[in-house]
C-alpha cells in the first residue's frame, strides 16, 4: 500500500511540476535622444553656493519624468559616455528631472563657495527616457 502511495505521488509531482508556465512579455519601448549642449549655454548660479546649470529640454521627457532617465555625456570625443552622476577633477555634474526638461549641474566638488571649470566646448548628451509599467 505504500509503494502504491508514493508511486501517486511522484506522478502527481511530476505531472503539477510540467505544467506551462506562460511569460507574458509587455512592449514597453525605451526612447534614446541626443542633444548637444554649446559653451555658452551654460548660466552661472550664486543662490546657494557657486555653480553652472544647463537645462536640457525636449518635449518627450515630460512622458518619463515618472518612469526612469537616463543622462550621459561624451566629453572626450572617443564615443564613449559617462553616466551622470560623476565627477571630473574637482568638478562634480549631476541633474535632476523635470516635466519637460532635464537640468544638469556643474559645482565643485570639494567646496561649494569655489567656482567650478565652466566648460569650453560642447559637450554632446545622450538621454535614455526608459518607460516602466505597472501591473
Amino acid at each position: 500500500m505504500k509503494k502504491l502511495t508514493i508511486l501517486i505521488l511522484c506522478i502527481a509531482t511530476l505531472g503539477l511540476a510540467s505544467c506551462k508556465k506562460d511569460t507574458i512579455v509587455q512592449n514597453t519601448p525605451n526612447i534614446t535622444i541626443y542633444k548637444t549642449i554649446q559653451a555658452n549655454q551654460w548660466q552661472r548660479n550664486t543662490d546657494n553656493g557657486i555653480y553652472y546649470f544647463v537645462d536640457i529640454t525636449d518635449n518627450r521627457i515630460e512622458e518619463f519624468v515618472d518612469d526612469g532617465i537616463i543622462l550621459s555625456f561624451a566629453r572626450f570625443n572617443d564615443n564613449g559616455y559617462d553616466a551622470l552622476p560623476f565627477n571630473y577633477g574637482l568638478d562634480s555634474y549631476s541633474y535632476s528631472s523635470f516635466p519637460g526638461r532635464i537640468r544638469v549641474y556643474l559645482q565643485n566638488n570639494n567646496n561649494r563657495t569655489i567656482e567650478p571649470t565652466r566648460p569650453t566646448s560642447s559637450i554632446d548628451a545622450r538621454i535614455v527616457l526608459v518607460a516602466s509599467s505597472s501591473d
